[in-house]
């Protein structure tokens, strides 16, 4: 599969749960979206290896 049919895959598959749990579950769309959201933030948050920063990319005027 390339990127574009696994970005669909993992879309429909959300939606599909999503669904499961809105007819199984007494979940409002605040509720459900929210929750959405807390994932979403859990994902940005999290530490990636994707970026490193050494000490050289300090500049020295910086306090911090």
């Amino acid at each position: 599969m390339n990127i574009n049919e696994q970005t669909d895959a993992f879309l429909f598959e959300m939606q599909h749960v999503v669904n499961k749990f809105k007819q199984e579950f007494d979940l409002n769309h605040a509720t459900i979206i929210g929750c959405i959201e807390m994932v979403k933030i859990d994902y940005l948050v999290e530490p990636t290896d994707e970026v490193e920063f050494n000490e050289d990319d300090k500049e020295d005027n910086d306090p911090f």
